[in-house]
Parts: structure tokens; C-alpha cells; sequence
């Protein structure tokens, strides 16, 4: 991330933390990314006016956090979107936030919030310490789960993601226009596992209409985050490695289900971005995205090409190059030679890129680490995330499927084995986000079940249970699907990962041992 000009930035680690304690402060919590446009006005604003800046040197320990490369901080405090600019108590309790402040409501924050904790200094410290620990409450039973997944579950998903769907404008909700990627890739799933052809027909539409949309960057390819407007118009320019080899694999299934031929463009146009822009020609890597710029994706080829291009976040992901040989699997089975230019095939480029990551960013000591640092930039590397594994594990059961070769099936054994040893927590029926650590503080001292990489980590452990006849990975990942069972309805269309789950319980391939309580045994 650019850093804002004149502000002493703390990493969040334990040091600066404990500095809050010590020196009577309070925190700024300053959470962006590489790719987000207003992060860098933030930075070229607020946080550059001269009373935030000296208000954050000498009254605050400020910390700044990339979401990429901390999304467990980023989901315990984001407060909307990024930026979010956050204030919390010395025991890193939440005392206030936002998003993007102009530089005088930033600064105005800044004082109310400085003034009151001196004011009432010792009043907070007292309820601090008599409040006890925060995280006292949030362990043990997420709520209650069922004993067995429940039939039911599945047509109620279906029902909250098609009530969210836009006809006037194919898409989901109203406006901002996001892909949704994992609502698209349910409604793939029950097309082709349930012959569901209201789910296909909807998920065409709104593949249709994104292709032919601003969403699409016509002149280097590639799809930007979302769209700002209700017709999916006006983009906001970033794109990620992320979205791209999900809508990849969104838009080869497509093709591969139709042989329409603007779905075959569609994945052309990503794999052109994908290996001119982000592709690591010393790795076979990709980065993790590239910077939005208002003023230069509106440009024509000729006057792009006189332009400096966006910068590139060149921090390698573990979770979203596993997304992306999912998806290089997807466009292999659907087209089964190159699709761009000449060279190696797909799933050779799939295989490369899935071997670089087990021999770099995994290790039998630490699991699978969240990401490699960017040549000159090294530092310490967190590991064991449940994002990561559960994307992980999945890129090798697609690369089993799509070659037969045992290795990569031992490989997903493997990291499933390592995320249930780590991060499952039986009496809640799930798993948490990281491994905890030591210097946890605040809200990472709260275990936090999240619900799309459960549900990724349910299909991965119940596709690899029916390929190697592993009752014990079948019965935790039946006993996850409960822990989504009690919590599903809540959250709407955004169950639809839950949703894609139960039909791998219900629908997927039985395998050649029948497991005990498995739906797919005759």
C-alpha cells in the first residue's frame, strides 16, 4: 500500500500494541489495499492535512493493515468498505469508525475521540478491566446445529438467492453491481448437478449481460471489481486476480455447457489479462491485483498505450492462485487446447502454477502460508488460514479430477488434514479463520467462524472423502454443513457457497466406497 507522507505507521503487531497501554493512547486503525481507489485519495487528503498528521504522530499509535494480506483484521473491523478508518480502545476494543473521512471530519474525530479518552481516562481504564476479557464470551457453541445436515436447507438457499435477482438488469441486487462470483457459482452448480434450468437461464443472463457490459475492459481484458450503477455502467477500475479466475471458471463452465461463442470470448479476454498484466514469468505465479485509474481504462488503445499502466500489487497469494488453477482446470475442460496465443496447454499452465505453490508456500511445519512477499519487501508470513486451505485443497481435487494423478489427491489429504488438526473446533461445528497466536489482541482474540470459506472447506473435505473412502473427512465435512445449518437464513443470497456445499452432499460423485451417511450411496 502507499503510505501516507509524514505518518509514523505501526505494522499490527504485538510491540506497537502494547504501546497503546502504556502511553495512555488511543489506536487508529487505518485498514485499505493496494488496488483501492479511495484508499489513495485517503492517503493524498485526509491523512495528508497537516492537524491529522500531527494528531496520529502525537497522540495515537497509528497501524495500518492491507485487507489482502490480513483479512482477519479486516473482518473484525472493517466498518463498510475500504478505507475504513477505525479509533479503538488501548485493549483494541472498537471505539468509533467509518470509511472515508474528508479531511476535516477525519481530524474532527481524531480530537473528539482524543479529548474524551483524557477526559475520562481513568473511567475507561476501570470499565476495561472489570469488563474482563473480550473474547470471554465468543468461544465454545457457535448456536445450536442440527445432528445431520437438513434436506430442507438447499430449496430455502435457492429461494433467498433468486429473490435477490435483478431481470431489468441481470445481475443481483440493485446498485453497486458486484459479480458475485460464489452466487453465480451456485446457480452453475445446481443447473448441472440438479438440471435446475431456472438456475441456468440465470446465470446465463447475467453472464451475457457482464460480458457485454463496462464491466469488461475491452482493450486489455480482464473484468474490473464491480460497477457503480444498476446497469452495470460506470466501473470501478480495479481489477483482481481474484474475481478473474473465479469468473474464469464461471465463464469456461458456460461455454462448456452452451458452446456459445461470447462466453469463449469472455475467457479469452480474462486469460489475456491475466498473463499480460499479472502473470510472474520467473514463478508461473500471479499477482494479487492492479490499481484502479480513473483516467486511464477510459482511454482508447492508441492513448493507452502512450500512458504509464496502472501499478500491480506484486504479492503472491496463496487462496487466489489456487482460485485460478481451479479456473485455468475449468477452461481446460472446456476448450482442451490453449485459448489465447501458443504455448503450453491450460491445465500444463494449471499444473505449473499448482506445483509452485506446494513448493513454495506450503511446508509440513506451517501449513499453507497467506502469501509470498514482493522481492524486497520480506517479513514475517502468517499461516494457517482457512481461506487458504479450503482453496488450496480444492485446486488439487480439480487437478486429480482433470488427471487422474495421485499425487495431487494425497496433496489435498494433506492440507485437509492440517486445517482440521489447526482450525476445526468440534463443539461449534466449524472452523475458525487462523491459527491463533500468541499476540492476539483485541478482536483476534475472538474466534471467528466464517461462513463461505466454512462451506469451501465442507465441499473440499466431502469431494476428498469419496475419492479416498475417508470416513473421518466425510463426517466433519457432513458436521460443518450442520454448523451452516444454524446460521444460514440470516444472511440471504449470501448463503448461496452453503447452497453449493449441499449439493456435493446430495448431488456430487458417490465415489467407489459407500460412507456412512452418505446421500449418494444407492
Amino acid at each position: 500500500m502507499v503510505e501516507a507522507t509524514g505518518i509514523r505507521w505501526n505494522d499490527w503487531e504485538p510491540g506497537a500494541l502494547a504501546r497503546a497501554g502504556t502511553e495512555g493512547k488511543l489506536i487508529f486503525l487505518d485498514i485499505g489495499a493496494t488496488w483501492c481507489h479511495w484508499c489513495h485519495v485517503l492517503d493524498r487528503t485526509s491523512l495528508a492535512d497537516p492537524r491529522v498528521v500531527r494528531m496520529l504522530n502525537d497522540d495515537y499509535i497509528a497501524i495500518r493493515v492491507d485487507t489482502d494480506r490480513r483479512p482477519d483484521i479486516n473482518d473484525r473491523y472493517n466498518q463498510g468498505g475500504w478505507p475504513t478508518t477505525a479509533v479503538l480502545l488501548p485493549d483494541g476494543r472498537l471505539l468509533t469508525g467509518a470509511t472515508y473521512l474528508p479531511a476535516d471530519a477525519l481530524a474532527g474525530l481524531l480530537e473528539k475521540c482524543r479529548d474524551f479518552y483524557l477526559r475520562d481516562r481513568e473511567r475507561v481504564d476501570a470499565y476495561l478491566r472489570n469488563a474482563g476479557d473480550p473474547a470471554a464470551d465468543e468461544g465454545g457453541e457457535r448456536s445450536e446445529a442440527p445432528e445431520a445436515p437438513r434436506p430442507e436447507d438447499l430449496p430455502l438457499v435457492k429461494h433467498a438467492v433468486l429473490a435477490q435477482y435483478d431481470p431489468a438488469h441481470p445481475g443481483f441486487f440493485r446498485e453497486p453491481k458486484f459479480p458475485v462470483t460464489e452466487i453465480l457459482a451456485f446457480l452453475r452448480d445446481a443447473w448441472v448437478a440438479e438440471g435446475n434450468h431456472e438456475a441456468g437461464e440465470t446465470l446465463l443472463a447475467v453472464l451475457r449481460k457482464m460480458a457485454g457490459s463496462e464491466l469488461l475492459d475491452r482493450v486489455e481484458g480482464g473484468f474490473f471489481r464491480y460497477a457503480t450503477r444498476r446497469d452495470w455502467s460506470v466501473p470501478h477500475y480495479e481489477k483482481m486476480l481474484a474475481d478473474n479466475a473465479e469468473l474464469l471458471s464461471l465463464y469456461a463452465s458456460a461455454y462448456e455447457l452452451t458452446a456459445e461463442e461470447p462466453f469463449a470470448a469472455a475467457v479469452r479476454d480474462i486469460l489475456r489479462f491475466l498473463l499480460m498484466k499479472l502473470h510472474d514469468p520467473a514463478t508461473g505465479a500471479f499477482f494479487g491485483s492492479q490499481d484502479a485509474d480513473e483516467t486511464y481504462y477510459p482511454l482508447a488503445e492508441g492513448e493507452r498505450a502512450l500512458r504509464v499502466a496502472p501499478s500491480v500489487d506484486r504479492t503472491i497469494f496463496s487462496e487466489y492462485n489456487a482460485k485460478l488453477v481451479s479456473g485455468l482446470v475449468a477452461a481446460h475442460r472446456a476448450f482442451g487446447a490453449p485459448a489465447v496465443g501458443e504455448g503450453d496447454s491450460l491445465l500444463a499452465r494449471a499444473e505449473r502454477l499448482g506445483r509452485f505453490l506446494r513448493e513454495r508456500m506450503i511446508s509440513l511445519e506451517a501449513g499453507v502460508a497467506r502469501f509470498l512477499f514482493p522481492p524486497g519487501e520480506e517479513g514475517k508470513v502468517p499461516h494457517r488460514w482457512l481461506a487458504d486451505h479450503a482453496a488450496m485443497a480444492t485446486a488439487y481435487l480439480d487437478l486429480h479430477d482433470a488427471t487422474g494423478k495421485e499425487e495431487y489427491l494425497r496433496w489435498a489429504e494433506e492440507i485437509l488434514s492440517d486445517a482440521i488438526m489447526g482450525l476445526y473446533r468440534p463443539g461449534a461445528a466449524g472452523f475458525i479463520d487462523r491459527l491463533p497466536s500468541a499476540g492476539d489482541f483485541g478482536g483476534l482474540s475472538r474466534p471467528l467462524y466464517p461462513f463461505a470459506p466454512n462451506a469451501r472447506m465442507a465441499s473440499a473435505l466431502l469431494r476428498c472423502a469419496r475419492a479416498t473412502g475417508r470416513e473421518d473427512l466425510f463426517a466433519i465435512g457432513a458436521r460443518t454443513l450442520c454448523g451452516l445449518s444454524a446460521e444460514f437464513e440470516r444472511r440471504g443470497a449470501f448463503a448461496a457457497a452453503y447452497g453449493s456445499a449441499l449439493l456435493v452432499y446430495t448431488k456430487g460423485n458417490p465415489g467407489t466406497a459407500c460412507l456412512p451417511g452418505d446421500p449418494t450411496c444407492s
